[in-house]
């Protein structure tokens, strides 16, 4: 989704300074959450409480953020917590206020005392208590329309004592459409407020109790850029008079009034027409009747009359409850038991015939790809999947069959030229304009999700017609694939905005794993369908093997436990390490893992995922919590946020490997984010509130409410059809302590009661075709009965399950199931705790209640290993950080692979004592092992002795500041064993007095730092239709032309005639003050710079002081950018790895943290601002730049410590990543 990064800076600008950093702990258990912290130390509250199938809130203050969906169309109206209405046609289309008045008192609802709202899935209901109303209640009810494009409004009223008479105000219809639709999070509420501004062209004609509205004559519409850059050609044209119609209750006063009279509902309905003419209604309230007010667009629905106003609300509540109780859910948990409605009126919501829509209010546009349309199969609407699909395959290129690979100039080479013909944009590509009717290149690769969506169509329809019909789609997509994005025929693909997050993700050609997975799940289905119509299956499952192969072999990192990210194209082809939350549940979801690989990569997002806590009052805190997407830095929109979706996905795969109460525990988190927590009641919402930059933003998405569909129907019930293979499989996902759960959609019934150790199935299901039933579920004993429908049944255990022992099922196709299964003895043997030890230590565990048989060690963490009686016995090989072994057991007749989670680090640790951002110059010390451990600590010439007892942590230890240097102090921990443990303390608040040399680096610069973003980097890249960096250096694709301009006056001038400079800690540089002069050595992988260069040293030297620029970017986050090497005569060498975010910063920005998705494991370097001369510490930095962009850019200034006994002989700059350049600006040794 391409979306402008200057809204998201300018908002970092704005709110930084609120956030106070908090510390991220990457702590060992089910999950990882920051250690007990309030997010940006904001206190939440939970807004709405769960009352059957309702979401209910007392008082709330939120208007216009929660939707009514109607007619299948664009049409909505807005509600509220408090009974205040618009209408968008789209465009606004009007507020509807309500007031009361009873002898002489009057007020607005929105004040009343009491105002109760109820989200029924698909209508708003407010039951209204105040003193003007003595002790009698107002009850609201409204709809939209089953059948036209407006709402019906309900109103009635109970033990009034005294006469009411009830006020209306109608007005502001403009027809404007707001920049993302009026839509939760970008655009404000007071978009639909009643603005006397907005009433000026409103023409009112009354008759009796009805009305007509005409409004919105000579807006220019098109042309208004709220989506895609095509979007810009659109010519503008003037709007067409638009008209509603309105049908009050018959005893209805009506009069135009005054729209700037709205203080009070007395005085705007005695006030007198002017230029803003707004509509006033009074009607006088009878107890226990009912009223109906509808406003209504024409042109959707000839007429309603008021005399059947009772039917039209029945046929609305009727329509709604079609839709609403299409999935059905009955749980212990209250907070489930309200999804299954706003599920489905979220998913209906964005069906727009002929196809899914992109969003159900924000992005409202036709795209082909992305995974909303998977709502469509996973809740039961077959017809609406087939024919989304089929209107796209008619948009599928067939000529040419290739074209010219062809970078577009106008976007400095970042994205292939988008015209049909050229590269991609020939046979095989998927168009986003649904039917064939147009014809267009886009810059997305949204064919991947597309047949994603048609193959798993497959396996919940069996529709041999439709199957034979798509065939030739299926085909000529793969060739397509391989054709584009896997040139080299390696087996990995690139991916070309394949998936939502798709802007500024750019890998330049590389090898992917979310889309070589993709492609693998393709190709392997395209094997078995070639089976099923009599093709040859052999090029398709060649083709599916290649690539397992090739991700297993290149992708998979065995010490990490999960796939990489990507593999380089060019330069050093690196494997990037830190792979994203799309790359282990893509991978996941097409079957690329096998149980141990998925299993380990759980762990992966348990352990290196930041995970951000979710807390509120009302709300019990049971460790909540979300993820990000990433770990990347600098921020830039799509690659890291907090996106339900992208949760959604990742719970799915947490149920794919077994983990259910992992699964679980998220999924209920982001059900109480989202629906509970956020603004909207039971919103399917884009953007999470937990999301830095962007909060919580775009109601009923698509892309959330297809994941959470299939979380819910495939993972929570299990539910698995494969009507290609005539079986549904069914793995309940519910968590250990429900004992009865029932669920239903129009393809299944699925009941579900545990009393004692009996447990209960009821299962119907609904298929389009009769499928056989493959059924397992967690075993809770030992088996002593198993009855199908009645009679007794063969059951198995699935040997290769990991986590749990799990028992299988296997019978022919039925009209319904009843399984009963009767559980003996006791419970199969728990998982190990997750411990920690020792690197190089031993293990020794006991299993009880099951027998050790075998041991596997992917991760190669054992160095000798041995089977006890009662558990096993081992030796580590592994190296720090989280490791996962899997041991084989045996309890009674079952069988399965528990996992073995566990930590290796030293014997004794460093603790830091504050923010890992702050300067460090205190610090504790931990002793992990099981014995009191005598340490010698020493810290440049500070020395201590402390003895720390096993498994505790030491008091607090404070170095002198006069034994501190200046940066980066060497810490040595050593033991009473010889063992030395070195970890480093960085501190630069402390000053340096010792005697410095400054060396001439003017022979060896290459460049003005200034021209670093001025260059054209063209060579070398990869020869391929891919996204890539611009050309400049800097921006990304859906931003090419973005630069900053570095402007280094401010720094030349600091360095005034002397060309020197010292900043406070006493370091002093050299650098030229003319501007004609060079100032910087650069290095990079592009050709426009040498790879690395090296200049003579000296003597010798303590320290090393740096000043450095250049640049860096998301895609090379967490990663080696590049290095400095400090070799000495004797062939050894000291190192300074430069490593985005910690050690290598962007020249353009500062990094933006929050300790939470956004973490930096050191302080904040100095940085000096290029234009002002400002010299920055990182406490100021932190305070005044997180995040924000630096006008005329920074140097940084870094430190290697120096081993003084030795002889320098050089000093080298290394650019190790591409797509970075890598800048020397000074070099200053400290000579003892």
């Amino acid at each position: 989704m391409l979306t402008s990064n200057k809204y998201f800076k300018l908002k970092v600008v704005l709110t930084f300074i609120l956030f106070t950093q908090i510390l991220t702990s990457k702590g060992q258990g089910v999950i990882n959450i920051t250690e007990n912290k309030l997010w940006h130390n904001q206190e939440r509250e939970l807004r709405y409480r769960p009352d059957g199938e309702d979401f209910v809130i007392t008082n709330g203050n939120r208007l216009f953020t929660r939707a009514l969906y109607g007619t299948n169309t664009a049409f909505r109206v807005e509600t509220g917590d408090k009974p205040e209405f618009a209408l968008y046609m789209p465009g606004m289309g009007g507020n509807f206020k309500l007031g009361v008045e009873s002898n002489g008192s009057n007020i607005w609802l929105n004040d009343a005392k009491n105002v109760e709202a109820r989200y029924r899935a698909g209508a708003r209901i407010y039951q209204i208590e105040d003193p003007i109303l003595g002790n009698g209640t107002l009850t609201l009810h409204i709809l939209a329309l089953a059948d036209a494009e407006g709402f019906i409004l309900k109103l009635s009223a109970k033990n009034l004592s005294k006469p009411l008479n009830f006020i209306t105000a109608f007005g502001g219809a403009t027809g404007k459409k707001f920049s993302r639709d009026g839509d939760m999070g970008p655009d404000p509420a007071s978009n639909f407020f009643l603005k006397p501004a907005n009433c000026t062209d409103n023409i009112y004609q009354l008759d009796k109790a009805t009305f007509t509205l005409k409004y919105g004559v000579g807006l220019q519409v098109g042309q208004d850029g709220r989506y895609f850059t095509e979007d810009l050609k659109q010519q503008s044209q003037l709007s067409k008079e638009q008209i509603l119609k309105g049908v009050f209750p018959s005893s209805t006063e009506l009069k135009i009034v005054d729209a700037a009279k709205l203080s009070q509902p007395l005085n705007y309905f005695q006030s007198v027409v002017s230029k803003t003419p707004a509509l006033a209604g009074k009607l006088k309230i009878e107890q226990n009747k009912d009223y109906y007010f509808i406003i209504y667009k024409p042109d959707s629905k000839s007429n309603f009359k008021n005399q059947a106003s009772a039917e039209v609300f029945q046929k609305a509540e009727e329509a709604r409850k079609l839709i609403a109780d299409r999935i059905k859910i009955n749980t212990p948990d209250s907070f489930i038991n309200t999804i299954g409605g706003t599920l489905a009126i979220a998913a209906d919501a964005n069906w727009e015939a002929p196809s899914y829509m992109h969003g159900a209010i924000g992005w409202r546009m036709r795209l082909n790809g992305w995974r909303g349309a998977y709502m469509a199969d996973a809740l039961g609407w077959h017809d609406r999947a087939k024919l989304n699909l089929q209107s796209y395959a008619l948009s599928q290129v067939k000529t040419p069959e290739s074209g010219v690979i062809t970078p577009d100039s106008a976007t400095h080479f970042s994205r292939s030229l988008e015209k049909l013909g050229v590269g991609m944009f020939t046979k095989g590509y998927i168009s986003r304009d649904p039917l064939g009717k147009t014809l267009k290149a886009h810059h997305y690769d949204m064919n991947l999700v597309y047949i994603d969506i048609l193959l798993r169509h497959y396996q919940w329809n069996g529709d041999l017609t439709f199957l034979k019909e798509t065939w030739p789609v299926l085909k000529d997509h793969l060739e397509w694939e391989t054709r584009n994005f896997d040139v080299d025929r390696d087996g990995l693909y690139d991916a070309y905005a394949a998936i939502w997050a798709s802007d500024a993700l750019q890998y330049s050609g590389g090898g992917v794993a979310h889309s070589s997975a993709y492609n693998y799940f393709a190709f392997k289905k395209a094997a078995e369908i070639a089976i099923i119509l009599g093709e040859d299956a052999t090029p398709y499952r060649k083709e599916a093997n290649k690539i397992l192969n090739a991700m297993n072999s290149i992708l998979w990192m065995k010490n990490k436990g999960a796939y990489a990210e990507f593999k380089d194209a060019i330069g050093n082809q690196l494997i990037h390490p830190s792979a994203a939350l799309w790359t282990i549940y893509h991978s996941m979801d097409s079957e690329t893992m096998n149980p141990f690989q998925a299993y380990q990569s759980m762990k992966y997002i348990d352990n290196e995922i930041p995970h951000i806590p979710i807390k509120a009052k009302g709300l019990e805190d049971n460790n909540y919590y979300t993820l990000s997407t990433t770990n990347w830095m600098p921020y830039t929109w799509s690659l890291n946020n907090v996106a339900l979706a992208e949760s959604m996905h990742t719970i799915l795969a947490n149920w794919q490997a077994g983990r259910n109460e992992n699964a679980f525990h998220l999924f209920k988190s982001e059900v109480l984010a989202s629906m509970y927590l956020g603004g909207s009641p039971g919103a399917l919402v884009q953007i999470s509130h937990y999301d830095a930059i962007r909060a919580e933003a775009y109601r009923d998405f698509a892309d959330p409410v297809g994941m959470f569909s299939r979380a819910l129907v495939e993972g929570l019930f299990g539910i698995k059809p494969d009507a290609l293979q005539k079986v549904v499989a069914i793995t309940p996902g519910l968590p250990a302590s429900w004992n009865y759960a029932s669920f239903s959609t129009p393809d299944i019934s699925f009941d579900f009661k545990r009393n004692g150790k009996t447990d209960n199935y009821q299962i119907i299901p609904k298929f389009p075709i009769q499928l056989n039933l493959k059924f397992q579920v967690i075993a809770q004993g030992k088996v002593k009965l198993i009855t199908l429908n009645g009679k007794e049944i063969k059951w198995t255990y699935v040997a290769t399950s990991v986590g749990n022992p799990i028992i299988e099922i296997n019978t022919a196709a039925a009209e319904n199931y009843t399984i009963k299964i009767v559980w003996e003895g006791e419970k199969p043997s728990s998982a190990l705790p997750e411990k920690t030890y020792v690197a190089g230590g031993s293990i020794s565990e006991n299993i009880n209640g099951a027998k050790a048989i075998k041991l596997y060690d992917p991760q190669e963490a054992f160095k000798t290993f041995k089977i006890t009686y009662n558990g096993f016995t081992g030796e580590l090989n592994a190296k720090t950080g989280n490791h996962t072994a899997f041991i084989q057991v045996v309890q009674g007749d079952l069988t399965w692979w528990m996992p073995y989670s566990f930590k290796v680090e030293n014997a004794v640790e460093l603790v830091k004592s504050n923010d890992t951002e702050l300067n460090q110059q205190g610090f504790k010390i931990k002793n992990n092992t099981n014995q009191n451990q005598i340490v010698n600590v020493s810290v440049n010439g500070f020395e201590t002795k402390l003895t720390i007892e096993s498994e505790k942590t030491s008091n607090e230890i404070q170095i002198p500041e006069a034994d501190l240097i200046t940066g980066t102090n060497l810490l040595k921990m050593q033991l009473a064993n010889g063992e030395v443990i070195s970890e480093k303390l960085v501190n630069w608040n402390v000053k340096t007095a010792k005697k410095q040399e400054q060396i001439d680096l003017s022979n060896y610069f290459n460049d003005k730092v200034t021209q670093i973003f001025k260059n054209q980097y063209l060579t070398p890249r990869p020869q391929v239709t891919t996204l890539q960096l611009p050309w400049q250096g800097t921006g990304d694709w859906p931003h090419p032309l973005e630069t900053h301009e570095i402007d280094d006056t401010g720094l030349r001038k600091l360095a005034g005639e002397t060309n020197r400079f010292s900043i406070p800690q006493g370091i002093s540089f050299v650098t030229p003050n003319s501007i004609d002069k060079k100032n910087i050595l650069f290095t990079s992988q592009w050709d426009n710079y040498p790879k690395e260069a090296s200049i003579p040293l000296t003597g010798k030297a303590s320290h090393a002081y740096l000043l450095m620029a250049g640049s860096t970017n998301p895609m090379q986050s967490q990663l080696e950018n590049g290095a400095v090497l400090v070799e000495y005569t004797d062939g050894t060498t000291a190192k300074l790895s430069l490593k985005n975010p910690e050690t290598w910063w962007p020249i353009e920005e500062d990094y933006y943290t929050d300790g939470f998705a956004f973490s930096l494991k050191q302080p904040r370097p100095p940085r000096i601002h290029l234009k002002t001369g400002l010299i920055v510490s990182g406490e100021e930095s932190k305070a005044k730049y997180n995040g924000v962009e630096i006008k005329g850019g920074a140097a940084t200034i870094l430190d290697i410590p120096l081993d003084k006994s030795k002889i320098l002989k050089k000093i080298t700059l290394q650019t190790i990543a591409n797509d970075v350049v890598i800048g020397l600006m000074a070099v200053t040794l400290i000579r003892e």
